[in-house]
């Protein structure tokens, strides 16, 4: 199937804590990594993590996040993909400020880690922050670790957070808004997903390529667009019995390449 790119869990997702890794493991996978010469690996954290939080759920997610590092230290995967979190009705000047002093805390803790956050777009369900290009412009701004903060763009959050992308016109000006915004070098990864809600609905759900609201024209041009030609793509599509259906939306997703 011509895969170049993955993202993994480096611990179980729904979970504070999940047992260590095991030599062995950690041996075997950096083994078969270096036989992968072609293979970008990208990880995802948990989804319990809030950096956005205060009292004890702030301190797990600390934890936690610095847990996670840990494990991509040790595995030699340089990216970590992270919401940025849920202010819970605090508002989102607090968000800017709390979530960049949160990672700003994770970093001066691992300074001589090589990991990178990408801090991924959100769908801006409830109270989940970083549904604007400006919000994550505004805490890349706000952390004294720039260097070390890029991004994750989501196709269905953006489309769900209210970013035309489902005809030419649009998604031509929602690359262009990205650009200014933030400057698509600072664009690391592309999670390739299509909504199963409306534009603007502000509801997370993911569908198979072509099957959802975006549409497959949007897949076209984004897989072609000579912008964003090198940045790597995954897809969070919805799982089948024997991956049967990340097998079809591969070979969807192949099939809207130019050659």
């Amino acid at each position: 199937l011509n895969i170049d790119a993955a993202q993994i869990f480096l611990k179980t997702p729904n979970r504070w804590k999940s047992s260590p890794l095991k030599k062995d493991d950690v041996s075997s996978f950096i083994e078969k990594k270096m036989k992968l010469t072609n293979l970008e690996i990208f990880a995802h954290n948990g989804y319990l993590i809030n950096l956005c939080s205060e009292g004890e759920t702030f301190k797990k997610s600390l934890d936690a996040m610095l847990e996670e590092i840990n494990r991509a230290d040790a595995l030699g995967i340089e990216h970590i993909v992270i919401h940025p979190g849920n202010h819970l009705g605090k508002g989102e000047s607090f968000a800017v400020r709390k979530i960049a002093e949160s990672l700003d805390m994770i970093f001066l803790e691992k300074e001589n880690s090589t990991v990178k956050i990408l801090l991924e777009t959100t769908a801006g369900q409830g109270t989940a922050f970083g549904y604007r290009f400006e919000h994550l412009r505004d805490i890349i701004a706000y952390s004294k670790y720039q260097e070390r903060l890029d991004v994750c763009l989501d196709t269905c959050h953006i489309f769900a957070a209210g970013y035309r992308i489902s005809d030419e016109d649009g998604y031509n000006s929602v690359i262009e808004e990205f650009d200014k915004i933030l400057g698509l070098d600072r664009l690391k990864l592309i999670h390739l997903n299509d909504s199963k809600r409306e534009y603007g609905s502000r509801v997370d759900r993911h569908e198979h390529i072509g099957e959802g609201m975006i549409g497959i024209n949007t897949f076209k041009l984004l897989l072609n667009d000579k912008r964003i030609y090198n940045v790597p793509l995954v897809l969070e599509t919805p799982k089948s019995d024997e991956n049967h259906a990340d097998i079809m939306n591969l070979n969807m997703v192949q099939s809207l390449i130019n050659k």
